[in-house]
């Protein structure tokens, strides 16, 4: 998985978590991601499914209809 970490300065604190919505990548989050805690860690991650050329994390059946099979996959992966 594409990502990005930036190893913040204060190793106490836990690290963030950045994950986009459909069409996103992993730069989008970061600018916030300094306003939640500027001194912890950031990990943020792009997903790898495609949907129509935008990146997301999991499929859909249908518009509001996930693929609850392919929602475990994903977490699989980042292990």
């Amino acid at each position: 998985m594409k990502h990005i970490f930036q190893k913040g300065i204060n190793p106490s604190k836990p690290t963030l978590l950045l994950l986009h919505g459909t069409g996103g990548n992993e730069l989008d989050l970061l600018p916030l991601a300094g306003r939640i805690d500027d001194e912890a860690s950031i990990l943020t991650v792009r997903g790898n499914v495609l949907e129509n050329g935008m990146p997301r994390f999991f499929h859909r059946l249908a518009e509001g209809v996930f693929d609850e099979e392919d929602l475990n996959i994903p977490y699989k992966r980042i292990e």
